[in-house]
């Protein structure tokens, strides 16, 4: 990391950047890039300042960064304590090192208020000029909106915003997502600027179900969910009695375009990380899960457009050399590793699907509590979300026949993920569900 940042200041030094115009008749050729639009700072419950956090990313690769801290934006006066007791100090003080390490004497203004020490957060117009490159790296900007109705936190991340957006509350659980879906909406016909906003970790503390998203009006037709969270605490997997995110996204699928013809939800990964100083599965780091958008610019504005488009995959690892999902076929190339094999499985609900839920009492478990909504839980047939086609190797295709509602595409590797969500975990990847036109 010390290497990146002395480059980084060259590069200043050098040049003071600005984003090149291309001539005209100039086009430049799409290509995929990797992003992240959750993670977190100083600025809320970050173990690390935005800067340390920024260079990580950029050093691995990662071409777009959304810092979604907790109901702010990197803007404006902050000062974060670095003696503060309430916080793990060793923590701090790796974190504070590694600031003091990388960045020169002067960038870090400090001062001193009843024998605490605090450091002044820079904004992310003050850091930004740090790491963005042409063709490289940006930021896009962003807030994880943090609401919740009674126990159920419900997290949502806009992304490509320009204010903050205030947690609006709700009557019920769907109600609170809409009012705050709806207020991303808002800004972004203020400012005639494309945004977008996901749903966050619907497992965490169990705080939403299928039924929850049934029936959410979207902008432009599209929504956003996070079909994997790399968060340790998250229970990205469901447990014996609640649903994976990801057997979640295949109820709301087949109920919303099937049932209901409304409109499709994407899947998002993300890392969700919130520790860069202790590393391992029982912790919350970055680089578990991420988004490969295909785009001829590398600019928050085309990046958000492909992103409403659908035009993008989910990886923990596994990276596409090709994607075409076209009038109900599917068709792909894996970019692949030498020794590792990979299994490819294309995933859908037929039209003909008995959406007819079994309802069961909610157990009382370790997060049933006395307002938590949940007192029942509704299981779905097996044939929502089921294989239905494997093909072992690196490419594969997939015509739809019309008796499909949707088809997506599920990867798995024969590599172990380096720092797992969870034990055993392999790289994977998915792309976006082909809707199938009859």
């Amino acid at each position: 990391m010390r290497k990146l940042f002395r480059n980084i200041l060259l590069f200043i030094a050098a040049f003071s950047m600005s984003f090149s115009v291309l001539a005209d008749g100039d086009a430049p050729s799409v290509r995929w890039w990797k992003g992240n639009t959750h993670t977190h700072t100083w600025w809320s419950d970050g173990d690390s300042p935005p800067e340390t956090i920024s260079a990580w990313y950029k050093e691995h690769g990662y071409n777009f960064l959304v810092l979604s801290d907790h109901n702010i934006m990197q803007q404006g006066e902050k000062w974060y304590s670095i003696t503060n007791p309430k916080r793990r100090s060793d923590q701090v003080a790796s974190a504070y090192r590694e600031y003091r390490e990388l960045f020169p004497e002067g960038w870090i203004e400090e001062r001193t208020v009843e024998g605490e020490k605090q450091v002044k957060l820079k904004t992310l117009e003050e850091f930004r000029h740090l790491f963005e490159e042409p063709d490289q790296f940006i930021f896009v900007k962003g807030e994880e909106i943090t609401d919740r109705f009674h126990s159920h936190p419900i997290h949502m991340n806009g992304v490509n915003t320009v204010e903050y957006i205030a947690p609006q509350g709700g009557k019920d659980i769907p109600d609170t997502i809409q009012n705050n879906l709806d207020m991303v909406k808002a800004q972004s016909k203020k400012y005639g600027q494309p945004m977008f906003v996901h749903l966050n970790h619907p497992n965490f503390y169990f705080a939403q179900t299928p039924e929850d998203f049934f029936h959410l009006e979207y902008d432009e037709g599209e929504g956003y969910f996070e079909m994997y969270n790399g968060h340790s605490h998250v229970a990205n997997y469901g447990n014996d009695i609640h649903q994976s995110a990801e057997r979640m996204w295949d109820i709301v699928l087949a109920k919303r375009l099937g049932e209901l013809k409304r409109s499709v939800l994407y899947g998002v990964a993300v890392d969700d990380a919130h520790e860069y100083t202790r590393w391992g599965g029982e912790h919350t780091n970055p680089g578990r899960g991420w988004i490969m958008v295909r785009s001829a610019w590398l600019t928050p504005n085309k990046i958000t457009e492909a992103i409403k488009r659908g035009d993008y995959y989910n990886s923990t690892g596994v990276t596409l050399k090709s994607l075409d999902i076209g009038e109900n076929r599917i068709d792909l190339e894996i970019d692949g590793e030498k020794g590792v094999e990979y299994t490819i499985e294309f995933v859908g609900t037929p039209r003909d699907v008995n959406m007819t839920p079994e309802v069961r009492v909610h157990p009382h478990d370790h997060n049933q509590v006395s307002d938590h909504q949940h007192s029942h839980v509704k299981t779905y047939s097996d044939e929502i979300g089921r294989v239905l086609k494997t093909v072992k190797g690196t490419s594969a295709a997939y015509q739809a026949t019309g008796k499909e509602i949707y088809v997506r595409v599920r990867i798995t590797s024969s590599k172990a993920h380096p720092n797992p969500h969870q034990k055993g975990d392999r790289e994977m990847a998915w792309t976006q569900p082909l809707v199938v036109r009859l």
